[in-house]
């Protein structure tokens, strides 16, 4: 049974592969990567660069956060949601 990082990650995961160039990432280091990038930046949306993309396209990948208190102790926590359907970040140049 492989470590849950994320709620919908199978779903995720399923998806990233359609899009990414290297679609044979371990999960863990995928995992590592999502979560970093959403720590970082606070945005609802993870990121495949265009480089990274078999088309040419940056794509994004939407994620809802939820932060709670544990209850025992007080230590705030965040978990991720992937909310479905990635989309493709179009830029003009």
């Amino acid at each position: 049974m492989e470590k849950e990082y994320f709620n919908q990650q199978e779903a995720f995961l399923k998806d990233y592969q359609k899009f990414a160039k290297q679609n044979d990432v371990m999960i863990d280091q995928l995992a590592d990567q999502v979560i970093e990038e959403l720590n970082r930046t606070q945005a609802d949306r993870f990121t495949l660069s265009k480089e990274e993309a078999v088309d040419g396209q940056s794509h994004c990948f939407p994620f809802s956060r939820r932060v709670y208190s544990d209850e025992n102790d007080g230590t705030l926590n965040t978990s991720y949601t992937y909310e479905g359907e990635p989309y493709v970040l179009e830029t003009e140049e």
